[in-house]
């Protein structure tokens, strides 16, 4: 099968998407400051302004993917472009903080509408084959570029024109997104007339999700002893069996959850949350070690990350190729242990290092993605049949900012913990990065704090990635990566 009329212009419409909300992600920790000190707010308390829409966007991805199978794709996906886009125009425009907070909730269920369709957009476009994967192949890098390039574009802006612009350039870009989605978006006939939707299963998905990812991302700040934590580690299980328990009954679920009896399906979601957990759960600690202990601007800090960046721009497009010559496992078992070797390397980080210890390891680390994650979204699609394209496509995006939260919290803890250990005095300034309030004497103490835990993170990182090469030639299979009717 060739790829339809218009893929070329549903593949630059998905990238341009990804790049945009891939941007939105990043660049605004770069801006907290400024935000916090024009609306005269505690910059801790700024921290709903990330978690909000992260939180929106975790919860909303899978139902966002499903229903998109039931009402359209195009339809889906442009109602949350136009929903994005104005939100952004209003999260430039807010007052104080809770408006600002409230936008980005906004901004995240417009994001979760728009990423939960995107790889069924592709999928519809692109059947499974050579063309897929090289468009699979462009996906990635303009995602992973995006990634590397927030804190560049949120430094320069905010240096040059203020923080109220790094929501604003969403504007012209999301119009010019609109437009491509309306004009030039075009998706296959439905392959089914059922056009149920499972609204209890999509409403405890929320819920689910909502209270697992808040969990992992309010922990680490409120203490995981803390009343509100506490009630969401209880529910968050609870909600997930219920939802497990519901989806098996019901004919038109949100999940299909008999998707998990194919090991190469099991294996691609493990394989997507160790993925995110390798990349966005580390890099906020990478960056501390950047801009806190070796003091450079969040400028400086973004031109350092092209280190990772650009290799993604180059290799994840020859992932593609590459796809058509060695099977996915191979492929991303290699990208795996890439990332394994990059985090040794970085392991290595010293009191008296500069950032060129981590060269070696940020290059390796962008093209170990960059080599894992385009057959890793091949085999998601290639598992399901095309009218379960969106499903995936959500259920797989869902993995992302899970294994974010993972990560971020889970080396949080043993970045916290191993400073505490060596500096209890001074662990809570040291493991923010302020080493401009550490006393004289006891600079070389943090320093020595600092370092060792961060190659101790950097160590726990590679142990990750050598499951994600275990995981890769173990579950993910050949004969399992031809989508069949699923049978009861």
């Amino acid at each position: 099968m060739t790829p339809s009329p218009n893929a070329g212009w549903t593949l630059a419409v998905v990238c341009l998407a990804a790049v945009l909300l891939t941007l939105d992600i990043t660049i605004v920790n770069v801006a907290l400051p400024e935000i916090s000190g024009e609306l005269s707010a505690r910059l801790d308390g700024m921290q709903w302004t990330v978690n909000g829409y992260t939180l929106a966007f975790a919860a909303l991805l899978l139902p966002s993917g499903s229903v998109s199978d039931r009402v359209g794709r195009r339809a889906v996906f442009t109602a949350g472009v136009a929903l994005f886009t104005t939100a952004s125009a209003a999260c430039g425009a807010a007052w104080n903080p809770g408006a600002l907070a409230a936008f980005r909730i906004a901004q995240g269920v417009g994001g979760a509408m728009v990423m939960g369709t995107a790889m069924a957009l592709l999928a519809g476009a692109y059947p499974a084959g050579r063309a897929r994967r090289r468009a699979i192949g462009a996906f990635s890098a303009a995602g992973g570029a995006a990634a590397g390039l927030g804190p560049l574009a949120g430094g320069l802006l905010v240096d040059t024109l203020g923080w109220r612009w790094i929501f604003w350039i969403n504007v012209p870009v999301g119009l010019l997104l609109l437009a491509g989605a309306l004009l030039r978006l075009r998706e296959p006939a439905r392959e089914t007339s059922d056009d149920r939707i499972d609204v209890l299963g999509a409403v405890l998905a929320v819920a689910m999700l909502f209270v697992l990812n808040f969990a992992l991302i309010t922990g680490p700040d409120r203490g995981w002893g803390s009343a509100p934590t506490l009630t969401a580690l209880v529910a968050g299980p609870v909600l997930l069996m219920l939802f497990i328990a519901l989806q098996a009954r019901r004919p038109h679920a949100v999940l299909d959850i008999r998707l998990f009896r194919i090991p190469s399906f099991m294996g691609a979601m493990l394989l997507t949350f160790l993925a995110r957990i390798c990349s966005f759960g580390i890099l906020p600690y990478l960056i501390l070690w950047l801009q806190g202990m070796l003091g450079h601007s969040p400028l400086e800090t973004g031109l350092r990350l092209l280190a990772m960046t650009l290799p993604i721009l180059v290799v994840a497009p020859l992932a593609g190729r590459l796809g058509q010559r060695i099977p996915a496992s191979r492929l991303m078992a290699a990208g795996f242990a890439l990332i394994t070797v990059a985090f040794l390397l970085m392991a290595r980080v010293e009191p008296a290092s500069n950032w060129s210890v981590a060269f070696p390891g940020l290059v390796l680390l962008g093209v170990g993605g960059a080599l894992a994650f385009p057959p890793l979204l091949g085999v998601t699609l290639d598992l399901v049949p095309r009218e379960q394209a969106g499903m995936a496509s959500g259920l797989s995006n869902t993995f992302f900012p899970l294994g974010t939260a993972t990560g971020v919290a889970a080396f949080g803890a043993i970045f916290t913990a191993r400073i505490s250990a060596e500096l209890p005095g001074q662990a809570a300034l040291v493991a923010a990065g302020r080493f401009d309030q550490v006393n004289g004497p006891a600079l070389e103490t943090a320093r020595t704090a600092f370092t060792g835990a961060l190659s101790a993170t950097c160590l726990v990182a590679a142990a990750a990635g050598l499951a994600g090469v275990a995981i890769s030639l173990l579950l993910i299979r050949a004969r399992d990566l031809e989508p069949v009717p699923m049978t009861a």
